[in-house]
């Protein structure tokens, strides 16, 4: 569903600005509809079978009225970014970034959960970080002349404005999480809970893969134009590896030591 309110944006995003793609050197190679890999009718009818999906979920497979509006804010997000907000410095940020958090909220109203704080300000946080990493490395990466006909925001963007933001964000972004594990777990009690007091070591190995990501997207701006290549540097994936390593470990603990004979 999720997927389905994301290909909506993006398919009605495609028709809408198809001549202006066919003018842009990069894009009129990415994009199918500017590139005339896919008919112009193909994008309608795929357009209304992810409307008919979508109609066709939330009325059989998932009626609840808490994600229905959720799945509307998506679609509201993605269309006012598009058609106002994105060539707006500043706003296209935390515009984009919100889409993103009705993304994860979604989950927990389908689960109908308590809605969290801390979820609430780390995924914000991540998808901020993220996106003012794809603006960096735009403009590290084209530079500054053809950023701007990539897109007409990036006139009112500099490397060095941008290399503020992803600080202070990083740093806003270490604190939350490194605060919801201090006051969530409570580890530094005078009656100690080993569970729990293992978590904080995930502390210095979130900040690593923050450093690495900041460092990496600075000396090779295509993995911040393409974020998902950060999973492929060594350095990431053996941070992961001892992060998820502890997180199983702390989830587990009991049944670890009944494992082990250990009472």
């Amino acid at each position: 569903m999720l997927c389905c309110a994301s290909s909506f944006n993006y398919i009605i995003n495609d028709i809408r600005d198809i001549e202006r793609d066919k003018q842009h050197q990069e894009k009129m190679k990415k994009k199918p509809l500017a590139s005339g890999e896919l008919p112009m009718y193909f994008a309608v009818l795929l357009l209304i079978a992810v409307v008919g999906v979508m109609v066709f979920s939330v009325i059989f497979l998932i009626p609840n009225f808490g994600f229905i509006i959720m799945l509307i804010l998506i679609i509201l997000t993605g269309q006012f970014y598009n058609h106002f907000f994105k060539n707006y410095a500043f706003i296209d940020i935390l515009v984009l970034s919100t889409g993103y958090l009705w993304r994860a909220l979604s989950g927990v109203v389908i689960i109908n959960d308590n809605i969290s704080a801390w979820l609430f300000l780390a995924i914000f946080q991540v998808a901020m970080f993220l996106s003012i990493a794809k603006r960096k490395g735009d403009l590290l990466y084209l530079g500054e002349e053809k950023a701007i006909e990539h897109k007409k925001v990036y006139d009112q963007y500099s490397l060095k404005l941008l290399d503020q933001f992803h600080v202070l964000i990083a740093g806003s972004l270490f604190m939350t999480y490194s605060l919801y594990l201090i006051l969530e777990f409570y580890p530094f009690e005078s009656a100690i809970n080993l569970k729990e007091f293992i978590m904080i070591f995930t502390i210095p190995i979130s900040l690593y893969i923050i450093m690495r990501f900041m460092y990496l997207t600075s000396s090779k701006p295509e993995i911040a134009r393409r974020t998902e290549k950060v999973f492929l540097d060594k350095g990431v994936i053996i941070a992961g590896l001892f992060l998820v390593g502890i997180l199983f470990f702390s989830f587990y603990f009991e049944i670890i030591l009944e494992i082990l004979g250990i009472s």
